[in-house]
C-alpha cells in the first residue's frame, strides 16, 4: 500500500482545535467575510479580471499543434499563470501579437513588444511560476520551448464561438408581471439576489442513487456506453474503455469540492484526455486546499499533456494578508458546487449529472483499491484520521439530465462561475429574463459574498410557504437562525417538519460535526420529527428539501452555516414535475431503516460548549 501522510487521532484533533481557535479568535463579528459588492454593470463591456493556468511539461504536449484558450469573456485583463510541471527549471520563449507583460512571480514586470519574443525560465514544479498579464490588445500569444514544442494561446471569444455565446446567456429570471401565483409558485419563480435560471421542462431525468450507477453514468456519457459492474469492482485502472460510440463535445466541465488521483479519478482523467485530444475544451473546478500533493501532481501533469484541459484550483483571493476576515476566508472558504457537464452539438448527447457526490472512490466503492501498481495514483487509507488522506464511504444521490434544453439551461451558471472576476469572485453581467412558465426546473447558484446570503432568504420563503409538510434530508444539523425560526413557525402552524439526518460523522472535522448534531437533536427533537439514517458502512451525504410534495430542491447545500454563509453552492429546483415524486420515493426508501430521535439522545459537554459559541458555529 502506498504511503499516506496522516496525523494520528490525538495530534490531528489538537491541530484542528488550535486552528479553529486561531480562526475564530480572529473573527470580529458573527458571519464574517461578507463583501458588499454589487453585480457588474449591464453597461460595462469589459468589467472583470480573468485568471487561468497553463501547465507546461518539459517533454511537451500530446498534441502537435496545441491550443490554449484564454478566458477573455468580458475581461479587461487575464492573468495567465505559467506553471512548469518539471523537476528542473524550464527555459521558454513567449511572444504575443500585441503588447503584454510577463514576469516570474515575485519579480518585476517585463514589457513585451508586439511580435517580439521574450525569454524566461520557469521555476520547477511548486517553486513558483511565470505570469502573463494579457489584455485584449495582446491578441494571440505563443509559448515555445525544448525540441520544437509550442502552444498557441488564443482568445476563447474567437476560437470557441459556441461556448462563448452560451457563456453570455441569461443568469437570472422572474415571472412575467401580473401573473397570479400561489405561494409555492411565488417561491419557484423568485427573482431575488441569488441567481436562478429561467424554468424549463426537465426532459428525461434519471435518479442515480446506486453509487456504481453514478460512476457508470459518467462513463456512458463520455464513451457512449456503460461498462459492467463486475469490471468496475475489479479496480483495474487500465480497464478497457470502448469509444466507438463516443459523442463529440464542445465542452466538458466538472466542478467538485474534492477530486482525487484514485481509481474513479483516473478513469475520468482517461476519458477527459480522449476528448481533449479530439478538440473538446475540458474544464476542472475544484477546491485547491483539499488536494494532496499526489493529486495535484497527477492533475497538473494531465493538463500539461493536454492543454485543452484547464484547471482552476479554487482559493479565495488575497492570500490572508488583508485583515482577519481575509485570513479566515483564505483558509476556510471553498468551492462547493457540483457538476458533471458535457455539451454536445449532437442532439440528445449532452449530459448534466448533479448531486452531493464528489469525484473520488469513497462515493462509489465501499473500500479503497490498492493502486500501488500505478505509482502516479494514490492509495487512500481507511485508518487515516483528521487528514486529507482519509477514506470515508458515503451514501448519496445524483440526478442525470439528458434533455438538451435542460442541460444548456444549467450550463449558463457553470460557465459564469468559471468566468468569474478573480478580484471580487462575482459573476456577470447579470442579464435578467422573464418567463410565463409556472412549473418545471430551475438551477440556482449561490455566491453568498456577492448576493447578501440570499440563499438563506430563499429557503426561509420556501419553508414559510409550506402548508402541510417540510421534509429536509441533511448530513449536518446547524442551520442559520433565520431558517431555524422558519421551521419553528411552520411547526407552530401545524406543518409537519421532518428532518432525515446523519448524526455521526467521519469527515476530517467529524468530532465537531457530531457534537453539534447531537446538541441540535437534544434541543429540537421535541419540536420537529428528527430521524437518524445510518446506512452502515456508508455515511449519508444526501442534501434535499421537499415542500408540500410539490416543490423539491436537490442541492449541494448542507443545513449548516458554512454552506449558507461562506461557500459557493448550487441546486436544482423542481415544481409540480415527476422528479418531486422520484425524490420523495427515494426518501421513503431511506425511512425504511431510520430511527426516530428524542430529546433524551446523549450529548456531550463539548457539544454544549460548541453550540453556545456562536462564532464557532458560524464556521460549520
Amino acid at each position: 500500500m502506498a504511503k499516506t501522510r496522516r496525523w494520528h487521532s490525538l495530534p490531528g484533533g489538537i491541530f484542528l482545535l488550535v486552528l479553529l481557535g486561531i480562526l475564530t479568535g480572529c473573527t470580529v463579528r458573527e458571519g464574517y467575510g461578507l463583501r458588499e459588492t454589487r453585480a457588474p454593470s449591464f453597461d460595462e463591456a469589459l468589467w472583470r479580471t480573468g485568471e487561468a493556468t497553463l501547465f507546461v511539461a518539459a517533454k511537451g504536449p500530446e498534441q502537435g499543434e496545441a491550443d490554449f484558450l484564454i478566458p477573455d469573456l468580458k475581461a479587461k485583463q487575464v492573468m495567465i499563470r505559467l506553471q512548469a510541471v518539471a523537476n528542473d527549471p524550464l527555459p521558454v520563449t513567449l511572444r504575443c501579437d500585441g503588447a503584454a507583460k510577463v514576469r516570474i512571480l515575485g519579480e518585476t514586470n517585463q514589457s513585451m513588444k508586439p511580435g517580439m519574443p521574450v525569454a524566461l525560465t520557469l521555476p520547477q514544479w511548486a517553486r513558483g511560476a511565470g505570469m502573463l498579464d494579457w489584455t485584449p490588445e495582446s491578441g494571440e500569444c505563443q509559448l515555445s520551448w525544448g525540441e520544437g514544442y509550442r502552444i498557441t494561446l488564443r482568445p476563447e471569444s474567437k476560437a470557441a464561438p459556441r461556448i462563448s455565446a452560451l457563456s453570455q446567456g441569461t443568469l437570472a429570471c422572474g415571472a412575467e408581471p401580473g401573473r397570479q401565483l400561489d405561494p409555492l409558485q411565488k417561491v419557484f419563480l423568485d427573482n431575488g439576489a441569488m441567481l436562478q435560471t429561467c424554468p424549463v421542462a426537465p426532459g428525461p431525468v434519471r435518479v442515480l442513487d446506486d453509487p456504481l450507477d453514478g460512476l457508470n453514468a459518467r462513463i456512458a456519457a463520455l464513451t457512449g456506453r456503460p461498462v459492467s459492474r463486475a469490471e468496475l469492482l475489479k479496480g483495474d485502472a487500465d480497464m478497457p474503455l470502448d469509444y466507438s460510440n463516443a459523442p463529440k463535445f464542445d465542452l466538458i466541465q466538472i466542478s467538485y469540492l474534492h477530486i482525487r488521483a484514485d481509481f474513479s479519478g483516473y478513469l475520468t482523467a482517461r476519458m477527459l484526455a480522449y476528448h481533449a485530444l479530439r478538440g473538446t475544451q475540458v474544464r476542472i473546478l475544484v477546491s485547491g486546499i483539499l488536494m494532496l500533493k499526489e493529486d495535484r501532481q497527477f492533475y497538473d501533469s494531465l493538463a500539461a499533456r493536454y492543454p485543452n484541459i484547464q484547471i482552476q484550483y479554487y482559493r479565495w483571493p488575497g492570500g490572508g494578508t488583508g485583515g482577519t476576515d481575509d485570513l479566515v476566508n483564505h483558509f476556510h472558504r471553498v468551492q462547493h458546487t457540483r457538476a458533471f457537464l458535457a455539451l454536445s452539438p449532437q442532439p440528445g448527447r449532452s449530459r448534466y449529472i448533479f448531486g452531493g457526490r464528489n469525484l473520488h472512490d469513497g462515493f462509489f466503492f465501499s473500500s479503497p483499491f490498492d493502486l500501488t501498481d500505478w505509482p502516479y495514483l494514490h492509495t487512500y487509507d481507511e485508518s487515516s484520521f483528521q487528514d486529507l488522506g482519509f477514506y470515508s464511504v458515503y451514501e448519496d444521490v445524483e440526478l442525470e439530465l439528458r434533455g438538451d434544453a435542460a442541460v444548456r439551461n444549467v450550463a449558463q451558471h457553470h460557465l459564469a462561475l468559471w468566468n468569474r472576476d478573480a478580484d471580487t469572485q462575482t459573476v456577470g453581467p447579470v442579464t435578467v429574463g422573464h418567463t410565463a412558465r409556472l412549473s418545471g426546473m430551475r438551477h440556482y447558484l449561490s455566491l453568498p459574498w456577492a448576493d447578501g446570503r440570499d440563499q438563506v432568504r430563499w429557503f426561509v420563503d420556501a419553508i414559510d410557504a409550506a402548508r402541510q409538510e417540510v421534509l429536509i434530508v441533511t448530513p449536518y444539523l446547524n442551520p442559520p437562525d433565520a431558517i431555524q425560526q422558519a421551521m419553528l413557525r411552520a411547526a407552530g402552524r401545524g406543518v409537519v417538519v421532518r428532518l432525515v439526518a446523519r448524526i455521526e460523522s467521519t469527515d476530517p472535522s467529524g468530532f465537531i460535526i457530531t457534537a453539534l448534531n447531537r446538541r441540535y437533536v437534544a434541543e429540537n427533537a421535541g419540536r420537529f420529527e428528527i430521524e437518524e439514517y445510518s446506512p452502515e458502512p456508508r455515511m449519508m451525504h444526501t442534501k434535499m428539501m421537499v415542500i408540500d410534495r410539490r416543490l423539491a430542491v436537490m442541492t449541494s447545500t448542507n443545513l449548516d452555516h458554512r454552506a449558507f454563509w461562506h461557500d459557493t453552492e448550487n441546486g436544482l429546483v423542481y415544481l409540480d414535475t415527476p422528479q418531486v415524486g422520484q425524490l420523495l420515493r427515494l426518501v421513503e426508501s431511506y425511512r425504511q431503516t431510520t430511527r426516530r430521535l428524542g430529546p433524551e439522545e446523549p450529548e456531550t459537554a463539548f457539544g454544549q460548549a460548541l453550540y453556545s459559541w456562536r462564532w464557532l458555529r458560524s464556521i460549520f
